[in-house]
């Protein structure tokens, strides 16, 4: 697990809100507060697909994972723009946090090159990332969750470091806390 304070707010943002930079993960939960509260559950209702699930062809290929079924999360390209219509304005809220996990071709694209993709594929551990905006800070948490204990810190290891070349490939400035 690693606490990585990102120096270029504004970049950051924008790569959130406005590239797709972030599109592919997961989004497990979004909160944001100004004059209220907004919580973003990520959970996919599946009834609302009804229907189109029945089809050969969905509307969406972004909601289909590898294996052919609907995702269980939204992506985070499908919510964004609520999240951005919501903060737009003069004011910074005044607290953000966007939880996000990496599906496995997020994964494959982060780890491909780290010496750790097959034992990943072996543990299929959860990626997951979190920014977090408070008094006026931006911090980026990763980190893991493995369904069996282990010791090995080797696929966490290597997702930390992942996100940290991905965020200096996109010019983002950072220290890690």
């Amino acid at each position: 697990m690693n606490l990585i304070k990102i120096s270029d707010i504004k970049i950051t943002m924008s790569m959130l809100l406005l590239k797709d930079a972030f599109d592919a993960f997961l989004l497990e939960e979004a909160e944001v507060l100004t004059y209220a509260k907004l919580v973003l559950n990520g959970r996919r209702n599946k009834n609302w697909y009804i229907g189109e699930m029945e089809s050969e062809e969905p509307e969406n290929n972004d909601i289909i994972d590898e294996t052919g079924n609907y995702t269980e999360l939204v992506r985070w390209k499908e919510v964004k723009h609520v999240f951005f219509g919501y903060i737009k304005g003069k004011k910074t809220p005044d607290l953000f946090k966007v939880s996000l996990k990496a599906d496995s071709k997020t994964a494959n694209i982060f780890l491909k090159d780290s010496g750790f993709y097959e034992k990943y594929l072996q543990e299929k551990p959860e990626l997951h990332m979190q920014l977090r905006y408070e008094n006026g800070t931006l911090c980026v948490v990763t980190g893991i969750y493995n369904s069996s204990f282990t010791l090995d810190k080797s696929v966490e290891n290597a997702w930390d470091i992942a996100v940290q070349r991905w965020f200096q490939t996109n010019n983002v400035s950072f220290e890690i806390m």
